[in-house]
């Protein structure tokens, strides 16, 4: 017996949605917050969002890759955030908070 089913997957590297594909050999958690908690699981220990997603339909894997983007969207703002209230004259080297934090550097 064939577990396998049709699938949608959202392909993420380098923080970036790459695409969105059908699949024949997909595995579609149960909910869209199977996929969700994997995607929190691998910022959280990598400092990235990167993997592959599967979805039961292309509407609930396009809701995903938007929601992923949105969450690289709202990174970045706060780097830059972080970057324009940082005072140069103070402390003349600016690291991103984010991967200093994941290299163990607190600067």
């Amino acid at each position: 017996m064939n577990n396998s089913s049709e699938a949608y997957r959202v392909t993420i590297r380098q923080n970036l949605v790459i695409c969105i594909t059908k699949v024949a050999d997909g595995a579609p958690g149960t909910d869209n917050l199977t996929a969700g908690t994997r995607l929190a699981m691998n910022h959280q220990r990598n400092g990235c969002i990167d993997g592959e997603y599967d979805f039961p339909s292309i509407h609930s894997a396009k809701d995903f890759a938007v929601l992923s983007l949105d969450f690289v969207k709202r990174l970045a703002s706060r780097n830059l955030e972080d970057l324009q209230a940082h005072n140069f004259y103070a402390e003349p080297t600016w690291e991103n908070p984010l991967a200093a934090s994941r290299q163990g550097d607190k600067r």
